[in-house]
Order: structure tokens, then C-alpha cells, then sequence
């Protein structure tokens, strides 16, 4: 068990088991840890997973999600301007967007300003913080080094606007951090746009096929006597056959 991300050093996420598991590792998990445990489960280091950009982070369960639950993303969002609920097939290319890079340099004020991805070690260390204060701090997290007239400068001594040139900057450097969807209403024409959560996604879809197939084990258990262990071992379609004559 890693400590930080909570998940099973050896799960085999593309089995039930595997699946159930790391769906009890990311359960009362705020968002962020549990985006680490999904990581860790589609291929991420555990011990690692924390450190890598965002938006290797979202690959790598984006490449989970696909694996399990294939390529298609079916969705559903609410017009913001008429209200209409839209339907979307989107597929997995749909939302994948260019890699991070490693390091980006920009200048504002009179300062050169070097900087790094945002990482889900920044975004823990700044949670808690009011809004404000952890902005700046995941700001100060993210540069790596500051100069001025040919002088290094500590973050601490930056002044604000500067700052946000670099805020302004990382969505460009880790695009798959931060994915946005041009949609369109064909109800009423309004165009927006809106983002897209490869974590959140994932983690909806994973809670309700966990719950099916608990509710699964529960109905077979009590039917047959049989395990967790016993029910799962038997595949999905006789498993179906199985629940249906329980359920005749």
C-alpha cells in the first residue's frame, strides 16, 4: 500500500478484483488524492505519481479509462444559456491534448521567470489555503528560478502582476492539465466552453460499476453461499444467467 496515494502497490486494475480495489483505495478520497490513485492504478509509479505533471497524471487515466471501459466517452451537459440537456459522444483522441513540457521561461516587469508544470505534490501542499493565498503559493511552487538585471530574485520578492504572467502561462505548457471542449447548442445556437475532467469521469463510471457488482456478490452470497472470491471468479455473462434465476 503506498502511502500517499493510498492504492495497492500490486493491483491488476483490468480485473474485477482489481477494479474493486481501487475503487475502495479512492473511496473518501477528496478529488485530488483520488486522481493519484487512479494514476497509480493505470500505470503510474505509486511512489512517483504525485511529482509528474498534471497532465501526465490525467494521461495516464485517461489510458486507464480506455482500458477498462474502452474508448468511447458518452456525456451529457446542460446548455447554460436554454437549459437544454445535450448528449455527446466524445471518444477518448477527443480529449487528449499535447504533452507537457518540462520547463517554459517567460519575462514580465523586467524579470525572466523560469517555471515547471504544476504537479498533485503543489496542489496538496497548497490545499487548505484560502484562494487566494494558495494561488500565489502554487505560483511560487512552479518557478524554478527568477532573475532580474542579470540577478537571481527569490519568489517571495516577486510582485503580484509578475507572478500571473506566469499563471497565464502554464495551461500552454501543460495543455492536458487543464482540457476545454468547444460545444455548441443545437437547441438555441449558444457556443461555450467547457472543461473536461478525465478523473472525475473515470471515477463516476468506476463508483457505479463497483456498486453492481458488490450489489452482484451481495445477491449471489446470499443465494449460494458463495465468497467475494467465488462470485467474481465466475464470468459476467453467467453471472447474469446466475442473477437472473435468483431474481425468477
Amino acid at each position: 500500500m503506498d502511502e500517499l496515494t493510498g492504492a495497492p502497490a500490486d493491483v491488476t486494475a483490468l480485473t474485477e478484483e482489481g477494479l474493486l480495489a481501487v475503487w475502495e483505495a479512492g473511496r473518501g478520497q477528496d478529488p485530488v488524492r483520488r486522481a493519484l490513485v487512479l494514476a497509480a492504478a493505470g500505470g503510474g509509479d505509486p511512489a512517483a505519481v504525485a511529482d509528474l505533471a498534471v497532465g501526465r497524471r490525467e494521461e495516464l487515466v485517461l489510458g486507464l479509462r480506455v482500458r477498462c471501459f474502452g474508448p468511447g466517452l458518452p456525456c451529457a451537459v446542460t446548455c447554460p444559456s436554454c437549459r437544454t440537456e445535450l448528449e455527446l459522444e466524445l471518444t477518448a483522441q477527443d480529449v487528449t491534448a499535447a504533452a507537457p513540457e518540462g520547463e517554459r521561461v517567460v519575462r514580465a516587469g523586467g524579470f525572466e521567470l523560469a517555471f515547471r508544470p504544476v504537479t498533485t505534490r503543489d496542489l496538496l501542499a497548497v490545499r487548505g489555503a484560502p484562494r487566494a493565498a494558495a494561488r500565489r503559493a502554487l505560483l511560487r511552487r512552479v518557478l524554478t528560478s527568477a532573475v532580474a538585471d542579470g540577478r537571481p530574485v527569490a519568489a517571495d520578492a516577486l510582485p503580484a502582476d509578475v507572478l500571473e504572467a506566469v499563471a497565464g502561462a502554464l495551461a500552454a505548457l501543460d495543455p492536458q492539465s487543464d482540457v476545454r471542449l468547444d460545444l455548441d447548442c443545437a437547441e438555441c445556437g449558444h457556443a461555450w466552453t467547457s472543461p473536461f475532467d478525465a478523473s472525475g469521469y473515470l471515477w463516476a463510471e468506476l463508483d457505479a460499476h463497483a456498486r453492481r457488482l458488490l450489489h452482484d456478490v451481495h445477491a449471489l452470497a446470499t443465494a449460494y453461499g458463495w465468497t467475494e472470491a467465488e462470485v467474481l471468479a465466475v464470468g459476467p455473462e453467467r453471472r447474469q444467467l446466475y442473477l437472473e434465476l435468483v431474481t425468477a
